[in-house]
C-alpha cells in the first residue's frame, strides 16, 4: 500500500509533531513524485486539488499497517472515497477537509489526499511545492 504526501507529512517535517514523527515510524520513503493539480495554501497547511495541467511535487511512501490511513484520516479530518461517494449520492453533508482517494502514479496505485473546501487562486503555490515558513 502507498501514498503521495504533498505536505506536512514530507521528509522535512517529520519532527513537526508527534503524529508525523509515528507516520515516518511506520512507513518507508519510497521516491519523489509528481501528480497533476493545483497546490493551495489554506492557514498554514497545503490543500490539493487534482486535475489541471500544473504539476504538485510530493513523495510516496509505503504504509506498512492498513490501521495508519485511519490515523491519517483523522490527522487529515479526511473522509475515505467510497464514504465520499455514498454521501453525494445521498446529498449528506460532507464535513471533511479532505477525501482520501486512489490515484495512479506510474505503476504504483497510491492513496493521497484531495482538499474539499473552497480556495482562493490568490493563495495557489504556482511552484507546486509546500514549504513551511
Amino acid at each position: 500500500m502507498y501514498i503521495f504526501v504533498y505536505g506536512t507529512l514530507k521528509r522535512a517535517y517529520k519532527d513537526l509533531n508527534t503524529f508525523t514523527t509515528l507516520f515516518h515510524a511506520s512507513t518507508e520513503w519510497l521516491s519523489h513524485a509528481v501528480v497533476r493539480g493545483d497546490l493551495y495554501l489554506v492557514d498554514w497547511y497545503p490543500a490539493l486539488q487534482l486535475g489541471g495541467d500544473n504539476l504538485v511535487f510530493g513523495e510516496i511512501y509505503r504504509i506498512n499497517s492498513p490501521a495508519l490511513l485511519e490515523t491519517i484520516d483523522q490527522y487529515e479530518d479526511a473522509i475515505a472515497q467510497d464514504e465520499y461517494a455514498i454521501k453525494l449520492k445521498h446529498r449528506d453533508p460532507i464535513t471533511s477537509d479532505y477525501v482520501r482517494k486512489r490515484i495512479h502514479i506510474d505503476d504504483m496505485e497510491c492513496w493521497i489526499y484531495e482538499y474539499l473546501g473552497e480556495v482562493s487562486e490568490d493563495t495557489r503555490l504556482e511552484n507546486g511545492v509546500f514549504e513551511m515558513r
